[in-house]
């Protein structure tokens, strides 16, 4: 973070008697950790800004391996009193997120407001060090404050406000939002700009993004079991049935293969864009896409999907069967 930013937490510190008084200190732990932990075994986490330590803590009791990591010596001591008196151990590392190298990728990797306190310009470098600690199958779970009210400006002090849909792009193609809630606050100090909405995301990697490869070879297998050659009528030059746009925008946006985090305007130069990305070739990207579309020939991404003829476990429609 920038000097006054630094300058602004060490104050902070300096002026609480304990960790209870600390502006953003909780007793109950951040939204989503709970299910999370009663859904997978524990692995390695990454508590990035660990504040006053109640999420490393947390998670810690849960068997979990974590690294509190903050900039601030006193919030490692917090978290590391609480830790000891609570019988577990944690790995405390001072470092400022947008210049510490992850050692390891993490299960799960914690922000519970520190992106909302940094200053834009050091964004980027956030992003992506959250990218690198990331393991390809593990969560993100992210407190950001909103705007109660559309253009509601920050307070003196911030926290900063952005929109879901900002947050969203901020993270796509590399992430997609797999579960979203929000509490409203309409009464806080004047200096915090008043009201504002708290609100939770958890995050997984967006697979598409990941392993492009992987998704035209699920497609391909999908069309092979149903009979269909799909290598064989490229390379015979066979083109599918022209499909309606509207359906080509529901495939590649968020609802089947997430390949764009919207629903995008031009479908066609998304996926295009996706496949160059993956260096993957443009014009068998596009065929395939729309072989698996076509009712006249692979006949499985329909409008109407026929889901469960499909073995693309990347599509978002998959994870509800």
């Amino acid at each position: 973070m920038s000097t006054h930013e630094k300058e602004t937490f060490l104050q902070t510190y300096e002026w609480v008697n304990g960790w209870q008084d600390l502006p953003w200190a909780h007793d109950e732990p951040t939204l989503f950790l709970a299910e999370i932990c009663q859904e997978r075994a524990p692995g390695c986490a990454l508590d990035i800004g660990c504040g006053a330590g109640t999420d490393s803590v947390y998670l810690a009791e849960r068997g979990w391996q974590v690294t509190s990591l903050d900039f601030v010596p006193m919030a490692l001591e917090y978290t590391q009193q609480r830790a000891a008196a609570a019988g577990v151990s944690i790995h405390a590392v001072e470092a400022d997120i947008t210049d510490w190298e992850p050692p390891q990728p993490y299960d799960l990797v914690l922000d519970h407001g520190l992106l909302h306190n940094m200053d834009p310009v050091r964004h980027p470098a956030y992003r992506d060090c959250v990218l690198r600690a990331l393991a390809d199958d593990g969560e993100f779970v992210l407190l950001h404050w909103h705007p109660l009210y559309p253009g509601q400006p920050n307070g003196k002090v911030g926290p900063n406000r952005r929109s879901r849909e900002d947050i969203k792009t901020f993270f796509a193609p590399d992430l997609q939002e797999r579960f979203f809630a929000r509490e409203e606050f309409e009464d806080l100090p004047e200096m915090v700009g008043r009201g504002m909405a708290q609100a939770y995301y958890r995050f997984r990697r967006n697979q598409a993004e990941a392993h492009p490869a992987e998704l035209l070879a699920q497609i391909t297998a999908t069309l092979a079991g149903r009979g269909f050659d799909a290598d064989a009528a490229i390379a015979a030059g066979e083109q599918p049935d022209v499909i309606a746009d509207g359906l080509l925008k529901r495939i590649v946006g968020p609802g089947r293969l997430g390949i764009d985090h919207v629903e995008p305007g031009n479908a066609a130069a998304a996926l295009a864009a996706w496949a160059g990305r993956g260096g993957l070739d443009v014009a068998r990207v596009e065929t395939l896409v729309r072989l698996f579309a076509s009712e006249g020939h692979g006949d499985v991404c329909t409008m109407n999907a026929k889901c469960t003829e499909c073995a693309v476990k990347f599509c978002k429609r998959q994870r509800y069967r």
